[in-house]
Formats: structure tokens, sequence, C-alpha cells
């Protein structure tokens, strides 16, 4: 396939509002009279110098229709270079965008969205009218979305965000604008995507993508194994389309914020992480516990205080050394908790965020939490932010090794009394504590994210600092359940277990993601904007600034514990 890209720069967000409902007008649709009338919001999400990206999100106020068509002119020689999810052409100044084949019913009330990049010299000006099927929107144009509203709302903007309707189907289109992490792909390498013989090409791979906020095309999740029958080798975590966030926020752009930082940012300031780290939770109705504060194994018993709806997707790769020294990764964070007084908190929000601090990291459970931190190396990017509030990246080291020879005991939930360290606790726990202030606004999220049986530990005597966990189980070490696991396949093949075997136990697939410890409290404007680390909260957009959305409200802190699952399905193998 041809890769085509072009340098975006998040500067400015333009809206024009157009309400109209007109009592005894006519339009032809299936051949019958239909009262007319529409809403029209055009927002420009991302402009830079010759080029834009805007979202067109219209209503129908009149009867129902089975398809529409909306115009609208330029007054200043614009031009649209490419859409979704609408059939757009343009004639001089004069647009047209007409239904795709799956949003054309658009019932009275109902909304439906598209989108397009487009091009301009000079100046680029909002359309100042519309016209839905020949009737016009000509009523008084809304509040820009930027400026502060005088009653903050409770709940998000419902405009759709773009969708790809051949997701898992067809490739983008041959002039689709894609993203540093889509094009790592499109071409079989390690940090993309790298097939063995019999999995999945790498064109049946790259049609499982999605359009970011900046209209770009993006990967985005996928299941284990495609429905002609072949199996990626890896996987992503929950499917998003069980979230019921999902209608509100469509697929996960992977790579997004590391998109940010490529077209903002200097060279020493970018990080792109590998395909195969992003994973998502998706749960549905999580029962937050009046006085849990997360440091039980199990919920505490007492009232439910409220129920949350979480949608995230964090990038968390323990397979190889990124995590060594790279401490920031990419969050992707969806939440909305109902409070039993009816209350709704919701946060959107979008970041690198920092877990620890750079350059190293600390000691896992094995042998023991609270240990000396120890440095590695330079991180990347080289000026990535520290954060010290919470335990930072736990990961499996040497001392682990020693204390399972020494026979040392730890405090396992499980049982009534201490056990001894094995080889199967070599597990990877990542910590954070993100804090968003300014603009009367104050967030807080403080997430736990804990792997299993990652494939990788860390020993200083190995190239790239990288130890395969499962190579310790044909050692003299205790090795426990896995272990046991992986020597009764080698009794029966007479082989060792390769680190990236799929029948190895080691490959990053049991998780547990907690959100952990959130609050919202806000009574400024709901949509603000930060830079790619979440800091310098602004309620405008800059260049290099993300889009955020929190609840205009005010939350106690609650702490929302996620869900444990294994991943593991046929095929998945390390690297995942």
């Amino acid at each position: 396939m041809r890769l085509h890209r072009y340098r975006s720069r998040l500067w400015s967000a333009v809206t024009v509002t157009s309400l109209v409902a007109v009592s005894g007008a006519a339009v032809t649709v299936a051949a019958h009279a239909a009262a007319a009338g529409c809403s029209v919001t055009y927002t420009v999400g991302s402009q830079w110098q010759g080029g834009f990206t805007a979202t067109v999100a219209v209503t129908n106020l009149g009867d129902p229709l089975s398809s529409w068509t909306l115009t609208w002119s330029y007054a200043a020689g614009q031009r649209v270079t490419q859409a979704w999810n609408a059939t757009v052409t343009q004639n001089g100044s004069e647009v047209s965008a007409r239904n795709a084949s799956y949003n054309g019913s658009l019932g009275t009330g109902a909304t439906t969205s598209f989108g397009f990049n487009g091009s301009w010299t000079g100046s680029n000006p909002a359309p100042t009218s519309f016209a839905l099927n020949g009737t016009a929107c000509t009523g008084t144009p809304g509040e820009n979305p930027t400026s502060p509203p005088s009653t903050p709302p409770t709940t998000p903007p419902t405009t759709t965000p773009p969708e790809n309707p051949t997701w898992g189907t067809a490739l983008p289109p041959a002039n689709a604008a894609t993203s540093r992490a889509y094009d790592l792909i499109t071409v079989a390498n390690e940090k993309g995507y790298l097939p063995r013989a019999g999995e999945c090409s790498v064109e049946v791979h790259a049609r499982y993508w999605t359009y970011g906020p900046d209209g770009k095309v993006y990967p985005t999740w996928h299941p284990t194994r495609d429905p002609s029958g072949c199996t990626f080798g890896h996987e992503h975590g929950d499917d998003p389309r069980t979230s019921d966030l999902y209608s509100s926020v469509g697929w996960p752009a992977f790579g997004y914020t590391s998109e940010v930082m490529l077209e903002n940012m200097p060279e020493a300031s970018h990080r792109h992480e590998d395909h195969v780290g992003h994973k998502v939770l998706a749960v549905n109705n999580s029962n937050v516990i009046q006085g849990d504060n997360g440091t039980s194994f199990f919920p505490p018993q007492g009232p439910v205080i409220a129920t949350c709806d979480v949608l995230l997707k964090f990038h968390q790769g323990t397979h190889s050394p990124d995590a060594f020294t790279n401490n920031v990764h990419e969050l992707l964070f969806n939440q909305r908790c109902t409070q039993t007084n009816g209350q709704v908190i919701e946060a959107r929000y979008n970041a690198m965020i920092p877990l620890g601090r750079a350059g190293g990291f600390s000691p896992s459970e094995c042998p023991g939490f609270g240990g000396q931190f120890i440095t590695v190396g330079p991180p990347v990017p080289a000026d990535s932010p520290s954060e010290t509030r919470s335990l930072g990246r736990l990961i499996t080291e040497p001392g682990c090794i020693q204390a399972i020879r020494e026979g040392r005991t730890h405090y396992d939930p499980l049982y009534p009394n201490p056990v001894p360290f094995t080889v199967s606790d070599m597990d990877d726990f990542w910590f954070s504590d993100v804090q968003v202030t300014g603009s009367g606004l104050s967030f807080h999220l403080a997430p736990l994210f804990y792997v299993v049986n990652p494939s990788r530990y860390y020993d200083p005597s190995k190239p790239n600092n990288l130890g395969r966990i499962v190579d310790l189980c044909y050692t003299d070490l205790r090795g426990g359940s896995y272990c046991d696991e992986a020597r009764r396949i080698t009794q029966q093949t007479g082989q060792q277990l390769a680190w990236d075997d799929p029948r190895s136990p080691f490959k990053g697939t049991l998780r547990e993601f907690r959100p952990g410890t959130f609050s919202v409290r806000n009574s400024g404007p709901t949509t603000v904007y930060t830079d790619v680390y979440g800091r310098n909260v602004s309620t405008s957009p800059f260049p290099g600034s993300i889009q955020q959305y929190f609840s205009g409200n005010q939350s106690s802190e609650m702490y929302v514990r996620g869900s444990t699952k294994d991943y593991a399905a046929t095929g998945v193998h390390a690297p995942n």
C-alpha cells in the first residue's frame, strides 16, 4: 500500500452551531412530504499551516430521513481533500456531503457526524450556513466550546467520534494521512508487527485501524484471531465494543500521544512504543465500596457508594528492556462513575503518564517491596518527567533469584502462612499518581497495572540486560506452578521451551488493571487542553496540546478496582 504522511499541529478549535426549526417547510424524502429542521455543529479540531481537520455533526429536527445530503459553501477558497463517514464532493466553493451506506437513516432528534481533512490559504473561516436536503439551517450560532460555560455540564458532548466502517476488512484509503504508529505496522518489524510462519500477514493486520482525534489513521484493537482463521500471535486485552462507553468514545487510537510528540516536540523528546504492548481494559458497572483504599487484596465489605464504567488503553510491555529505563507510557483513559446520590463523575484523559522515576526502576514483590532504586541508563525521551508520589515501576531483578535460593518467604493472601518465593513470583507492578490542576480543575488518578506472568526480568549480566524467566525453570531454583507447567511440556517433548514459545506460561497475558484512586473537582470549563504529560492546563488549544474532558462537578475520592483477567488464547506468545 502507498503510505502518505503530513504534519499537523493542534492549534485551534473553531465551532459554529446553527439551529433552526422550520414549521410547515417541506422536503421530498422517500416520496412524501416531511416537516424539516436541522442543527449543525462544525468543529475545526486541529489546524496547521495550509491544512485542517474538521468534524460536522448534524441533528435532524424534522421527520425521520432515510437519506441525507448536507451542503455549505466556503468563503475563503478552502478545499476538502479527504473525508470519512460521508461522501464529500466540492464544486468551486460549494460543498456537498452525502450519507454513507451505513448512516443514511436519521430519525427525529437523531445525530450523525462525519469528518474530513481540508486545505486553506490566507484564512480558514467557518461556514456561516448549512442546508439539509435543501432546507436551510439558519439559526443563531452557538457558543465556542472552548469558552467556559456559565454552568458546567455534568455530561460530555455527544458528538460521535469518526468511525472506520471497514474495520478489520480493508486498508485505509490510499490518500489517508497515517500516523507513525500505523506506519510501523505496515512493514514487518519487531517494533510494529512481525508475523511468524502461519500467522496473519502484515496486510491483514493493517486492516484493523481507526481515525484519531487529528484525523490520521492509527492502529487499534483487534481480536487474537482474524475471521479468516489466521492468528496474530499477540493480544490487546478487552474488546472496546463491550464497554458502555464505546458509543461515545469509539476505538482507541494506539500511539496518538506519541504522534502529538512527533509533530510538536524536538527529536530528543519523542517516544514511540511497540505495537504489541497496547492493552485495553473494558469494565462496566464496577462497584466502589465505601472505605476501600486499595490496600487489601480483596475489596472490603461495605456499602456501594458508586458504580463505574471504565474503558482505558495503557501501554505496558513486559517482554523487552524498554521499561528498565523508560518511565513514560501512553494512557488513553475514559471513566464514568455514578454515585448513589445520582451525581455523575466523568473524565476523558489522554497523556503520556510517568510511572516513577526515569532511568531505572525499583525491585518488585520478590525479593520485597521498598527496595533501593536501580539506575540502568538514560530514558527515552531524554527529558522524561519523573513522578515520585507512587511506587513507580517495580520489576524483578537478580535480588529475587537470590531470595529464591535462600528460601525467603512472603505473604500470599491465598494461604494462611508465609510461602517461599518461586520463579513464578517474578512479576511486574506499575504504579502512577496523576494530578492535573488549573483553571478550576483538580483531577487525581492513581492507577495500578500488574502483570503476573511477564516473559522478562532485569539481568545486567545478559545482553540488553534482558533475562528470560522461563529459562530459570530449568535451573535448581524453586519453580512454582508456572515452571511446573513448563517442565511438564519439556518432559513430553524432550525440548526446553523458548521464551517466545506459545506454550510458555510466561507471556504477559495474566493482568490486573486497576484505575485506582479517582476524583474530579471542577468549577471551570469541562473541556481543557494540556501538553502530552498532562501539564500546562489551558482553556484554549495550543501547539502540541491534547483536548481533555472533566465533568463539571465535585466528587469525593473513590477507589475503582477494575478487573483481573488472563488473555491467553490459542497462538498468543511473547513478545506480547
